[in-house]
């Protein structure tokens, strides 16, 4: 029986060593890194990931629009202005989370009067005539006029030639409406040149300030007169020809004899009173 046991055991040891010493087997680590994945952002597109522009509410005079940005452009300045507003309030996006272009968002506008009180009535809410400023990230801007809040749930925002309209499907008619030519008609008779606006440090205070811009410094351009020639006078001097004549000297009248010599009887010839003759 011991000898069988013996046996068994020499197996087992030999089954175990082998052929050589056993070794046993090394851990390694995984030299494979876990692959870093980069989050790509874009824009989202169903309503329950939508960015707000504005504070969300609630009522019959609250009007929510969805906005599709197809500008090209992102856009920092955004305001509403109903036409009882004499300016635009402030900005209803923050600064440091611009809308960008091809993204779409809900806005919550509530239309307010001149005193900044809610336009409850809905005739009063019809009658009203809705601007909307927007500003691009590059500085430019556009406005949107006769906005159509009653007539429409989402839209299209576009911009070509430097104006801005509105692609939408009514809903009062179900037809696709563009206000793309009344908006050029708008842009063509404005003046060329708009008062630029500046954004202030503060983000709740939004305003559309005009800033003066100072005519453009023209150098002076000196013209240097025609120059005159100086000519000479052609008087020529001309020697007076007054000649002088040496005056005549008349002769005197000449003198009568005296008339008291006495007279010759014979005639002036002196006679030979001898007789005899006559002898000088």
């Amino acid at each position: 029986m011991k000898k069988i046991i013996s046996a068994i055991t020499l197996l087992a040891v030999l089954a175990l060593s082998g052929c050589g010493k056993v070794t046993p087997s090394a851990s390694f680590e995984s030299a494979t890194e876990p692959a870093t994945l980069q989050a790509v952002t874009e824009p989202a597109t169903t309503p329950d990931k939508m960015k707000l522009i504005g504070d969300k509410a609630s009522g019959s005079n609250v009007f929510v629009i969805t906005i599709d940005n197809r500008t090209g452009r992102d856009i920092v300045g955004f305001s509403v202005r109903s036409g009882s507003e004499e300016q635009f309030p402030k900005n209803m996006l923050r600064s440091d989370d611009p809308f960008l272009k091809d993204e779409k968002r809900i806005l919550y506008y509530v239309p307010l009067n001149n005193e900044g009180y809610a336009i409850g009535d809905s005739d009063a809410i019809a009658s009203e005539e809705f601007l909307i400023k927007i500003d691009f990230k590059d500085g430019s801007h556009a406005v949107l006029h006769q906005f159509p809040f009653g007539d429409l749930d989402e839209c299209v925002f576009r911009l070509e030639n430097n104006f801005a309209y509105v692609e939408y499907t009514s809903k009062s008619t179900d037809q696709k409406v563009s206000t793309r030519d009344a908006e050029e008609m708008i842009k063509s008779n404005e003046p060329e040149e708009e008062p630029t606006t500046k954004k202030t440090d503060d983000d709740d205070d939004y305003s559309y300030e005009p800033v003066y811009t100072a005519p453009a410094y023209e150098e002076p351009v000196y013209t240097q007169p025609a120059t005159t020639q100086y000519i000479a006078p052609t008087t020529q001097y001309v020697a007076p020809t007054t000649q002088y004549v040496e005056p005549v000297t008349q002769a005197p009248a000449p003198t009568e004899a005296p008339t008291d010599a006495a007279q010759d009887p014979n005639g002036g010839c002196i006679a030979n009173q001898g007789g005899g003759a006559l002898t000088w």
